[in-house]
């Protein structure tokens, strides 16, 4: 016999944050709002640290001073990156 849940969390929601909510679930393919908040609160998004750390690089390319095409090239492939990270998190 598995272990039984006995917490309780009763969350409030506007109509539009439902809408969203059920949106994200549907398009995650989670069988139920349950599993689904449960996840995305309790288990680590896949990718998020990698986004995190190409959207920083990103920024310190941007403010750097000397924009050259050799800085913009690099932007490119750290975009190439994002793009490729958030294909994963969607997919997930």
């Amino acid at each position: 016999m598995s272990a039984r849940r006995e917490k309780y969390v009763k969350v409030r929601f506007f109509e539009e944050e439902l809408s969203l909510l059920e949106k994200l679930r549907q398009s995650a393919g989670s069988e139920s709002r349950t599993v689904f908040i449960r996840r995305r609160a309790l288990e680590p998004e896949i990718g998020t640290a990698a986004i995190a750390e190409i959207i920083g690089r990103i920024g310190v390319t941007l403010n750097a001073e000397d924009v050259t095409p050799k800085t913009l090239d690099h932007l490119a492939l750290l975009l190439d990156g994002l793009t490729l990270e958030l294909r994963k998190v969607q997919r997930s």
